[in-house]
């Protein structure tokens, strides 16, 4: 470890893993809370909680089987696939953040 002004740099492989799971935790924690937002009828809040897979849902077709007055949107295999790579998104772009933030902290010091 690098020592600047009595305090210790923590290496790249302790940043990474704090970082990584910090990234797992902020995804798991806001997936079920959004679960649990959805459950109480607050769909706006959960879909920003679980904004990886709103994006990514959004980038998938849904298929209309209703009618043009009550339309009816059907998820397709695509979708279920979608809302599967939005956890690993979701860990990659939190863990990058938490990275980013631990770097800038410990250049400070």
């Amino acid at each position: 470890m690098i020592k600047h002004a009595d305090r210790r740099v923590p290496p790249f492989r302790t940043r990474l893993l704090i970082a990584i799971g910090a990234g797992l935790l902020a995804t798991l924690g806001l997936n079920v809370l959004a679960f649990v937002a959805d459950n109480y009828d607050f769909a706006s809040i959960s879909n920003a909680l679980i904004w990886p897979n709103t994006l990514l849902q959004s980038l998938t077709p849904a298929q209309n089987i209703g009618t043009a007055a009550k339309p009816v949107f059907e998820g397709t295999p695509l979708n279920f696939l979608a809302f599967v790579a939005s956890i690993p998104f979701a860990w990659l772009i939190y863990s990058s953040l938490a990275y980013l933030y631990l770097s800038i902290r410990d250049a400070g010091r």
